[in-house]
């Protein structure tokens, strides 16, 4: 979002997948279940880059400090002398999200998961990279991922503790109904400060009929 605008249009950055937050599943998207978002947006976004872009003779400028962040992530990893390996970490991320954020959460839960997410993120800071080679060094490329994998689930644990409902895939045992007046909206989590703020949801379809909320059932 910028400014007042939630779907303000930013030129030449595609979100694909995983990132997107199309809600072509509603409120109901699984992880990894992201093969329609790539299929029919990837091909979307691919087509209007090589339409828009194939004029294009110049670029804007990356700014000075554009890698410093991703190199500063290589340098503490390259400076470690202890602490524990990715592994580990990666287990207890795994191992809190399943505690605190599974199938069916209530709010004591999720403030404990919140807390335990918190925790964890020091560990992450403090992973110890043993081989230090710089070719094929697969140990590097996992404690990278541990980096992102706590970031989303930071976004994750914050994002349904906050919602006090139930919805989709989020059962909140303490709150069993859908509450369309207060929480039918999208949740964005921002990683300074680790703050949400919500957009609304177009219910409106460009060429179709609108749809409505539904219950989850089987």
């Amino acid at each position: 979002p910028q400014g007042d605008d939630p779907a303000a249009v930013v030129g030449g950055l595609y979100a694909i997948g995983e990132c997107s937050c199309v809600s072509v599943h509603g409120a109901n998207r699984l992880g990894t279940n992201s093969l329609l978002d790539l299929l029919v947006f990837g091909r979307s976004a691919g087509n209007h880059i090589v339409n828009s872009g194939i004029h294009q003779r110049s670029h804007k400028p990356l700014p000075k400090d554009a890698a410093d962040r991703s190199l500063a992530r290589l340098a503490q990893l390259d400076a470690s002398k202890s602490g524990d390996g990715s592994h580990v970490v990666a287990d207890a991320i795994r191992a809190a999200m399943q505690t605190h954020c599974g199938v069916f959460r209530n709010a004591k839960l999720m403030a404990e998961g919140v807390q335990a997410i918190a925790d964890i993120a020091g560990q992450v800071d403090r992973i110890h990279l043993k081989d230090k080679s710089k070719v094929f060094n697969t140990a590097r490329i996992e404690a990278l991922e541990v980096d992102n994998l706590i970031e989303v689930a930071k976004a994750t644990m914050v994002s349904a503790e906050a919602r006090q409902e139930s919805r989709g895939a989020h059962y909140h045992n303490d709150h069993t109904e859908r509450d369309d007046q207060d929480w039918l909206k999208h949740t964005l989590w921002w990683r300074e400060g680790s703050r949400l703020s919500y957009k609304p949801v177009k219910l409106k379809p460009l060429t179709v009929e609108s749809f409505k909320p539904k219950a989850r059932t089987f």
